[in-house]
């Protein structure tokens, strides 16, 4: 974490894993308000070409950049918003100089929203202005490292192409080892929020819990149609990967014949017996995949 703040502060990229999610792609992060053409040029030869700055909710909405769609039927869903241009440009916009201008200005906070055209050619993510405490994604956990930068008001963000299969994305393993050639910081969203959790960085309900006669702090919080329960113990939680639990229906009603939950009972100990280490519990508070206009889903949801 430090190693990756200090080079988003110097102007250097930071590759950025996204261990909590499915998909756990790597992407290449940098501070907007600090692009330069040759910081472009080098995004754009190792990733999709697709560059995108998550930018804060308010922020979005100061400069006027609205959701690309207003479909709020899966809440908390990553949110994108309108892709822009800088007005000034006199070239295509999608140039790496002209790119570059334009993510720089993203990423300003003095800038107003009339420096921008629209559309163009840099893709614009609206993130949760509670970052990771809000939404657990990659594009929350870029900003958070930009933000803990103190480098602007913005992350520039692309996913990693894979060497080995250039048709497809970077995920964990291979994200380290590239990171480690090009002499990049690398670090994963889980290690950001369990910095933002080591820091006392809590928009949310905390409390202890002693477990094997160890206490933990635990915080909740919401996290869309989810309440995400963290416990930590030990002064650094970031030392090693988290334990990512997700409840699931037998832990409610057979908690006895459960797997996941001996696992998860399993892992407090092993960590309470450590004496340092961070479990994520996912509990779902709303129904998944409910279909706009299903009977059942109008008799269900309220």
């Amino acid at each position: 974490m430090d190693d990756a703040v200090s080079a988003l502060r110097a102007g250097r990229p930071v590759v950025l894993v996204d261990d909590t999610g499915q998909h756990s792609c790597g992407e290449l992060v940098f501070a907007a308000s600090l692009a330069t053409t040759s910081l472009v040029s080098f995004a754009v030869r190792h990733t999709s070409g697709l560059l995108q700055v998550a930018l804060a909710r308010h922020d979005a909405d100061r400069l006027e950049l609205p959701p690309i769609s207003r479909d709020r039927s899966t809440p908390n869903t990553p949110e994108y918003g309108v892709a822009v241009d800088t007005a000034e440009s006199t070239g295509t916009g999608i140039s790496a100089a002209d790119r570059a201008r334009t993510i720089a200005l993203l990423g300003d906070p003095t800038t107003t929203a009339q420096q921008f055209a629209r559309p163009g050619h840099v893709l614009t993510y609206r993130a949760h202005d509670a970052g990771v405490l809000g939404r657990l994604d990659a594009g929350e956990a870029a900003l958070d490292l930009v933000r803990l930068a103190g480098a602007g008001t913005g992350a520039a963000r692309a996913c990693l192409v894979s060497d080995a299969d250039t048709t497809t994305i970077q995920r964990l393993p291979e994200a380290r080892a590239w990171a480690h050639r090009h002499d990049l910081p690398a670090v994963t969203a889980s290690a950001v929020l369990a910095h933002r959790l080591a820091r006392g960085d809590r928009r949310a309900s905390a409390f202890q819990l002693t477990i094997r006669g160890r206490t933990f702090d635990v915080v909740r919080w919401r996290d869309g149609p989810a309440e995400i329960t963290a416990l930590a113990l030990g002064g650094d939680v970031t030392t090693e990967p988290p334990i990512i639990h997700d409840e699931c229906l037998q832990c409610l009603f057979d908690p006895d014949a459960c797997r996941c939950r001996a696992e998860l009972a399993a892992s407090l100990h092993s960590i309470a017996d450590r004496g340092h280490g961070l479990v994520l519990y996912r509990h779902r508070i709303a129904l998944p995949d409910t279909t706009t206009g299903s009977p059942l889903a109008e008799r269900l949801v309220p």
